[in-house]
């Protein structure tokens, strides 16, 4: 195999050329010589991992005699030093799990005639069990019914009854016409004979006593679609109350957008995260405008109102959205004639599309909806008839964020790595990568009782968007968190095995120039996976690698 030597007239390695004289100085081969510096075994532990693919292939001829045709040529390997962060990480076990596992105990006593299967999804309205043929459904929501809802009871449970209930159908009643006939039946947390009558309408599906009062025992409350996992009973198993009946992983949170109206609803829902200023919907050609808050809007709002956070919601929304022609609009609590008169550019133009939309600088509630901030749109509900009664369910919202986790623990030297907030890389068995967010970070430390050797540590929990479809089903999956040790931003980079070492302890790297190569002296950063930093050379400069 022919050997490449490198000679030079100088013995600066920033100037050494091919040649066919002796080596310089510095050389990518073991020298012979014990006088010099053992650089093999520097920049063998250099080496982290290996060389990217080639950018190039140079030909370098060694000839200083272009008559000489017989001396033989050499290949070289040639890559362009990028410019980018090098990271430097340190992977820790985690788990990935449920964010949110509900534990379903008996709410009577009695004989389990029916149960669902572990691994099946129970969604709103489905049986989760039954115990003496009575079904035990599932409903949406996030406060659990604690006491018997009868008429005349109010409040945040009351609120969550009603909306399954019209989210399920039992608003509203079908007419001769085919039209929705409104019932009164409200979504407004207050028990009253229209709920009553919504409720006898859904017993009598379910096959139950028509009683028009629900009981704790009578429904499961998850905030959405949920796995069930952990059944512990059989059919034909006997249970107290209070007896574990499953164990249900919340796949996903969902909420339900209802009508305040009643009349011709349009839906102009848009795809995506609601925000403040977009039309939801139109009611009988008048278009209602989602005003992202949690504040609540309970008046009209005009000239002469007492100051207020509503109207300083509105002025934000109004400025945002670009009407304060003259540039006065101050976003305050005050109501005032700069105020009006955005709301009136705002109506101008809402009425080039509904022509009944009324300009007179004054907001009422018919024509704003508060929505919550985070809020995405998920199913459009399907309605066949154009008159909708108030309490019909328009469109489903929700998100899978917080629907999965990854759990680990962080030694309490090391928590700023983990700070609440903070986002980090999940890495998945088959290699992929997901960007979680660190939602928990303890502040009391635990210790593992078995493992007398191990510090204090601080639990923590990474919420993800998604997971990737290969885990998707997947529950109790180890992966790795990759937290950042260093960081080296915007850096000139080179494989790590473009490094030389040289004779008086420093490197170069060997630079592509022409037909020919020069040792250029750099001063090496940081290594990571199989890259060095280099100070020294300009991004895009061609360095040789060993072939």
């Amino acid at each position: 195999m022919p050997v490449l030597t490198r000679g030079s007239n100088s013995d600066d390695p920033q100037t050494a050329t091919h040649t066919n004289g002796q080596p310089p100085t510095s050389q990518r081969q073991p020298s012979n010589d014990t006088s010099s510096p053992p650089w093999g075994k520097l920049l063998a532990a250099a080496l982290v991992a290996a060389i990217l693919a080639a950018v190039a292939i140079v030909t370098l001829s060694s000839s200083s005699d272009s008559e000489n045709t017989s001396e033989p040529q050499v290949t070289l390997r040639a890559v362009e030093a990028e410019q980018r962060d090098l990271i430097d990480y340190t992977n820790i076990d985690g788990t990935l799990q449920y964010a949110n596992v509900i534990t379903v105990g008996a709410g009577t006593e009695g004989l389990i005639t029916d149960v669902a299967n572990e691994g099946q999804t129970l969604a709103r309205g489905d049986t989760a069990y039954e115990v003496n043929a009575t079904p035990v459904v599932v409903f949406y929501g996030d406060v659990p019914f604690y006491r018997a809802m009868v008429e005349g009871a109010s409040g945040d449970d009351v609120l969550l009854l009603e909306e399954n209930l019209a989210s399920l159908g039992y608003h509203a009643v079908e007419g001769d016409d085919g039209d929705d006939v409104d019932t009164g039946f409200t979504v407004d947390g207050t028990f009253d004979t229209a709920t009553t009558e919504a409720v006898k309408r859904w017993q009598e599906d379910l096959g139950v006593s028509e009683t028009g009062t629900v009981s704790p025992g009578d429904v499961v409350m998850v905030p959405g679609p949920s796995e069930a996992s952990g059944v512990m009973v059989d059919i034909g198993s006997r249970v107290q109350t209070g007896s574990t009946i499953m164990t249900l992983n919340v796949a996903s949170m969902v909420g339900g957008f209802y009508s305040a109206h009643t009349g011709a609803i349009d839906l102009a829902v848009p795809s995506g995260e609601i925000g403040s200023g977009q039309v939801l919907y139109s009611v009988d050609d008048l278009p209602v405008t989602a005003v992202v808050t949690e504040v609540k809007f309970s008046r009209e709002l005009s000239i002469g109102v007492d100051d207020g956070e509503d109207i300083e919601v509105l002025e934000q929304m109004l400025l945002d959205l670009g009407y304060d022609v003259d540039g006065d609009l101050e976003v305050d609590e005050e109501f005032d004639e700069d105020t009006s008169q955005a709301i009136e550019e705002w109506e101008e133009d809402l009425q080039d599309e509904w022509d009944d939309q009324v300009v007179d600088g004054v907001l009422s509630l018919d024509q704003i909806v508060t929505v919550d901030e985070g809020i995405t749109v998920g199913a459009i509900t399907s309605h066949d008839r154009d008159t909708l009664a108030t309490g019909t369910e328009l469109f489903t919202f929700g998100s899978n964020a917080g629907s999965r986790i990854v759990s680990t623990a962080i030694d309490v030297a090391d928590q700023a790595m983990l700070a609440e907030g903070t986002e980090i890389d999940i890495e998945f068995p088959g290699g992929e990568l997901v960007t979680g967010t660190v939602a928990y970070l303890a502040s009391s430390s635990t210790t593992d009782p078995l493992d007398p050797t191990a510090g204090p540590q601080l639990a923590v929990e990474i919420s993800l968007n998604s997971v990737p479809e290969s885990a998707a089903e997947l529950n109790e999956l180890d992966v790795e968190v990759r937290l950042v040790d260093r960081l080296a931003a915007n850096a000139t980079v080179v494989p790590a095995s473009a490094l030389v070492a040289t004779a008086d302890g420093g490197f170069a790297v060997e630079v592509v120039s022409g037909n020919s190569t020069t040792f250029v002296a750099v001063d090496p950063g940081m290594f990571a996976d199989g890259f060095v930093e280099v100070d020294g050379i300009e991004p895009g400069t061609a360095v040789v690698v060993p072939s």
